[in-house]
């Protein structure tokens, strides 16, 4: 379609506004303006060298942020990957005064008077009459060509559900081994072999009843508040440098003010080094900000073309704009996004007392760290700091969870089972003892909660000093427990029991088989329980309806379950010596072999440490 340009643009069509010649092999932008081949990509190499690397580009006419359409790391080859504007191309090729297209295919003469953006041909007054009357091209947009050098010609969006290797055909089918869209013909060459081949209707469906839209919205808003504190962090920091180099600069000038003549020299010699290290900090987190403002922008853009096709009818158009998103953020997780840290400070030179044979008025010391905003799971290594025999004659550990001090608890499920405390340097401090065969521990703000089994109970004590507060009566064999969603849940092998934090009885699920014991909470609200029997994982809503069951025939006597800050649960699958990984819809990500036994994995919240217990009793500290 035809669009208005503001009053800076060409009054001439068909000249770019970068060169200001006319177009040679013009390619237009998601904004829809378009750029000669050769302006736009050079207009990217030049904006890319300023901060690399790019995750892509603001429209050189709009502004409009324009993620790139490739690869981060090749800027020189997004030009090529816009779309080609034939119709500029079609306008250019034809001299002026042209005459009508569809008249001159019936060999007659008559002058025309509007241009149709679909079929990119020139027509007369009366076939534009019947052209607007035709079924197949009343909906085809004819500009007048008395109007076009006022505005943005660009090709119309045509059959926006079309195939990208055939153009005319339409995307009827998704094959689900190699996650495209397809057409009919893309079957019956490329695809003739996959046997997981949906049509868009049923992929549409999947999508919606499995709630894939949601869960990538909400993947992708994780990811953008992450960017969002990255760069207020870096932002803040830019702050603390300038003050740190305030304050070295006052008492510079102090320490100056009681020094002799011929010191001047070495001072001048020291505020240029304090001054080209701000400026170095400056640019080092300017160029780390500018990154995070495109992951963010990235992001942004996601947003906006998720919440587009959460509402529309078109099933292509959802699949289609689902997947590209889907590949979008799988390349974002891929990115490595760094948030730098820079302090600048000053070690005083000790030879200050002894003026006549200062060589420098103070060190300038440059520190300069980062660290990854985001993670892959599937880059993934465990690398063993340490190992060693929890505490007690023989113990029978289930479950382990980190407080809020960084210290961690495992419950040993025994007769005479007591919590054991391990401080952050894996020394066991202190004991919580006289328990009912303890199962899990785990902290609810200023409280420590222990499910015990045979009691039936969930005994509760002071996280700050460990002493007993009250009992908070079950009345059922008592297992796993998590607090999410401002309640307790409490897996009871048959049953999950949701409490209150008084111990009320909120509301009871009935669960498949009768060896349910270990429980989580998902980062999208919902429940994840495994069934050790089963050899299932299960994650149910708030009011209990199912939303999926996962199963491997690599995952046998599934046991302990944690969440990281992405979403991805962890499972330790004790008979078959490994550790599953699941996206928060369920589906397998990547499987981490030769684990030992494994009963539980518990990971920090920063990631970048984890725990997992073997054979019951040896704990493992792994660096992620």
């Amino acid at each position: 379609m035809a669009t208005s340009l503001d009053s800076s643009s060409m009054e001439d069509v068909t000249l770019c506004s970068i060169c200001f010649e006319k177009f040679k092999s013009p390619r237009f932008l998601p904004c829809t303006h378009s750029f000669c081949h050769g302006c736009l990509s050079s207009y990217i190499v030049n904006v890319c060298k300023s901060t690399e690397p790019r995750l892509g580009f603001n429209c050189p006419l709009c502004r409009e942020y324009t993620p790139c359409p490739g690869a981060f790391d090749k800027s020189d080859e997004w030009a090529e990957l816009f779309p080609v504007n034939e119709v500029l191309e079609t306008i250019i090729k034809k001299p002026d005064g042209e005459l009508c297209d569809a008249c001159l295919r019936e060999n007659e003469s008559e002058n025309a008077i509007g241009f149709c953006l679909s079929c990119t041909e020139y027509l007369c007054k009366m076939c534009t009459k019947y052209h607007k009357r035709q079924l197949l091209s009343r909906d085809h947009t004819i500009c007048q060509l008395n109007e076009m050098k006022s505005e943005n010609i660009f090709p119309e969006s045509g059959n926006i559900h079309g195939c990208p290797e055939h153009k005319k055909e339409t995307i009827k089918f998704f094959c689900n081994e190699h996650q495209q869209s397809c057409c009919s013909v893309c079957i019956g060459t490329k695809h003739r072999k996959c046997e997981s081949v949906d049509t868009v209707e049923d992929a549409a469906k999947n999508i919606k009843e499995n709630g894939q839209l949601d869960v990538l919205l909400g993947d992708v808003k994780n990811l953008e508040k992450k960017l969002t504190k990255a760069k207020s962090e870096q932002e803040k920091n830019v702050a603390e440098i300038e003050n740190s180099v305030d304050e070295i600069i006052e008492k510079t000038e102090r320490e100056f003010k009681e020094l002799v003549d011929h010191l001047e020299i070495l001072k001048n010699k020291h505020l240029d080094e304090v001054a080209g290290a701000l400026k170095k900090g400056r640019r080092k987190l300017s160029d780390c900000a500018n990154v995070l403002t495109d992951g963010k922008q990235c992001t942004n853009y996601c947003c906006r073309n998720i919440e587009r096709v959460k509402e529309t009818e078109n099933d292509a158009e959802m699949v289609t704009t689902y997947y590209r998103v889907k590949e979008r953020l799988l390349q974002l997780k891929r990115f490595k996004f760094t948030k730098i840290n820079i302090t600048i400070s000053e070690m005083t030179s000790q030879v200050l007392k002894e003026v006549r044979n200062m060589e420098s008025f103070g060190d300038i010391e440059y520190i300069e760290s980062d660290r990854h905003i985001t993670y892959d799971v599937h880059d993934i290594a465990l690398s063993l700091v340490s190992e060693f025999n929890i505490a007690g004659g023989n113990p029978n550990v289930w479950t382990g969870n980190f407080l809020s001090n960084g210290n961690f608890v495992v419950a040993d499920h025994s007769s005479s089972g007591c919590c054991f405390i391990y401080n952050k340097d894996w020394k066991s401090t202190e004991v919580i003892d006289g328990l009912s065969y303890p199962f899990q521990a785990i902290q609810a703000g200023e409280e420590l909660l222990v499910t015990c089994h045979l009691a039936k109970s969930i005994e509760v004590f002071s996280a700050s000093d460990l002493h007993k507060l009250r009992s908070i009566n079950i009345n059922e064999t008592v297992y796993g427990i998590t607090k999410h969603n401002g309640a307790c849940y409490v897996a009871c092998g048959s049953k999950i029991i949701k409490i209150d934090m008084s111990g009320k009885n909120l509301r009871e699920y009935k669960v498949e088989g009768n060896n349910n014991v270990n429980i989580s909470g998902t980062n999208d609200g919902h429940l994840v329980y495994s069934n050790w029997f089963l050899n299932t994982v299960t994650a149910i809503t708030d009011q209990g309806d199912t939303i999926w069951q996962y199963k491997h025939l690599k995952m046998k006597q599934p046991r302990g379950l944690d969440v990281d800050s992405v979403g991805n649960i962890f499972v330790a699958a004790e008979q078959s010596n490994n550790i599953h990984v699941l996206s928060g819809a369920g589906t397998l990500l990547r499987i981490i072999e030769d684990i030992p036994q494994p009963v539980f994995i518990k990971l920090m919240q920063d990631r970048s440490m984890c725990c997992v217990c073997s054979n019951r009793k040896i704990m493992k500290v792994y660096k992620l």
